[in-house]
């Protein structure tokens, strides 16, 4: 009996000699696809370029399918306001024709046998923003009436009227409101309220761009986490495999039980299905990644995961004021606060009686020739004039009185909007300083438990060379160190995530790597 525990001693030396540790060990690092290394600034490595996280950021706005059609929409985020613009601008109107008339004998002599009216017009009308309608224009007319004579006894034959002539008219008209309105008072505040609306969607946007261009830096990362997980699940599998053929050394010299055999056949098998199981998760995310990042699908991500491991100094009012400054969700309910106080402005205006002034003036000539007829018209020798008022007012308008209740209403939900953003911009910048602080002192739990973990295997891997082990032992030795080893790595990148979701809380990503989005916005033509 000495001498078979001799032999298994003997055995357990052989298969655990040093050298065969480090051939294993070297095996595992030549597989190992990306590591992680430690920089004050997170960075990875596509395709054998190191890219920085500004790097990557303008890689995403160019590449990455979702933040292009998102740059269109920001780009287009001013179309009502542009359309808007169309109400004041000129407006040239050019109209023409003709008429041909013949009249019955009993008309009498003075309408003529038939009659010929050639006329065109041109108008150039335009809408200012002070409520002021301007028009002026040239109207010409030429006229030919074939006459009847009429005798006249001791006269002869008289023919009455001019028998064909030219009628130009220069003609100028200006409208104003000066009570409802007045001076464009509700058209200057719409032309506001629209130009705030596209802001407000423009920030938004934007502020989803940001949300959009970090989760591409995070599907990287899962990459590496999956790579890790590889990595992992690849170790556990050599390691269980090793226990496993000692074990088998042991059961048949009688030192263990078959069922311990059986035991680690199973975890063996367990392994190998982890194994795949994390291979083409590691294969998904890969593709998942090329495919946002428009890359080519034989695209190599191997080489080394720059992570930061260093907990930054942060400035809680300093963050907050940047926060209020240039978070697109309280910016914007700042902008519908002051939409809905325009708007209100803008229904009780409605409320007014509406009062219109209008001017008109003209000038026109008539001759047989056509130089003399302008002649007369350009000098304004047969003026004429014309000034109007109107007043309206209805006694019961239920539609101003509604709007107005309405945009009263809205007013007040706008200050609670406002009240809501304020609070929960103050939360997401705390919560996100305070995730920074957690996630960094989990890491360090996580280095620390991997560090024990390690140990723990290592010394229990040198009792097993002295025959002092279980199966059992060794099975949860293994299983701590392996997890250990990627709850590190998680917490790690979790950490530099929350580092990056600091930024996006203050919508301060852009800014931090001086990136200018206006220039990946769509320009017209």
């Amino acid at each position: 009996m000495k001498s078979l525990r001799a032999i298994s001693f003997l055995l357990i030396l052989l298969i655990s000699q040093p050298g065969f540790a480090q051939n294993n060990e070297n095996e595992e690092n030549k597989n190992q696809s990306i590591e992680v290394e430690f920089a004050d600034e997170a960075a990875f490595v596509i395709d054998g370029k190191k890219l920085t996280l500004g790097d990557a950021i303008r890689l995403v706005l160019t590449e990455n399918r979702d933040t292009l059609s998102g740059a269109y929409d920001v780009a287009m985020s001013d179309s009502d306001y542009r359309k808007y613009g169309k109400k004041y601008s000129p407006f040239i109107n050019l109209e023409g024709g003709t008429k041909y008339s013949e009249y019955p004998e009993e008309m009498g002599p003075m309408v003529g046998a038939d009659e010929r009216i050639t006329d065109a017009t041109l108008a150039l009308s335009k809408m200012f923003s002070t409520g002021t309608t301007l028009s002026a224009g040239l109207t010409h007319q030429y006229t030919k009436i074939t006459q009847r004579p009429v005798v006249i006894p001791g006269m002869g034959e008289i023919t009455f009227g001019q028998a064909e002539y030219y009628r130009p008219v220069l003609f100028a008209s200006v409208q104003q409101e000066l009570l409802k309105n007045s001076f464009g008072y509700s058209e200057r505040r719409q032309r506001e309220m629209l130009k705030n609306y596209g802001k407000i969607q423009r920030e938004a946007l934007i502020y989803q761009l940001s949300g959009l261009v970090v989760q591409v830096v995070v599907d990287y990362w899962t990459v590496v986490i999956s790579s890790s997980a590889v990595d992992n699940a690849k170790l556990k599998l050599r390691e269980t495999k090793r226990v496993r053929n000692i074990t088998a050394a042991n059961v048949r010299l009688g030192l263990a039980e078959r069922f311990d055999l059986n035991y680690y056949n199973t975890l063996v098998a367990a392994a190998e299905a982890t194994f795949a199981a994390t291979q083409q998760q590691y294969r998904d995310t890969v593709r998942k990644l090329l495919r946002t990042l428009n890359f080519d699908k034989d695209t190599e991500i191997t080489g080394n995961a720059v992570v930061a491991n260093k907990l930054p100094i942060i400035d809680e009012s300093e963050s907050l004021k940047i926060a209020f400054e240039k978070r697109a969700d309280y910016q914007n309910a700042l902008l519908s606060l002051k939409n809905a106080q325009m708007e209100l402005e803008m229904y009780e205006n409605e409320g007014l009686p509406s009062v219109t002034a209008e001017f008109n003036v003209s000038a026109l000539g008539q001759k047989d020739e056509m130089n003399e007829a302008y002649s007369d018209t350009t000098a304004a020798k047969y003026p004429s004039w014309e000034a109007r008022l109107k007043v309206t007012y209805p006694l019961d308008d239920s539609e101003q009185k509604t709007n107005e209740r309405n945009a009263r209403f809205k007013l007040e939900q706008a200050k609670l909007m406002l009240d809501k953003y304020k609070r929960e911009v103050r939360d997401d910048v705390v919560s996100a300083i305070e995730r920074i602080k957690t996630y960094y002192t989990m890491y360090e739990k996580a280095r620390e438990s991997r560090k024990q973990a390690e140990i723990y295997y290592r010394r229990l891997y040198q009792s097993m060379k002295r025959g002092r082990f279980t199966a059992a032992t060794v099975k949860n030795a293994l299983d701590a160190m392996v997890d250990s080893r990627q709850r590190e790595l998680e917490a790690l990148i979790q950490y530099n995530i929350s580092i990056l979701e600091f930024d996006v809380a203050r919508n301060y990503l852009f800014d931090r790597y001086q990136i200018k989005v206006d220039n990946y916005i769509p320009k017209e033509k």
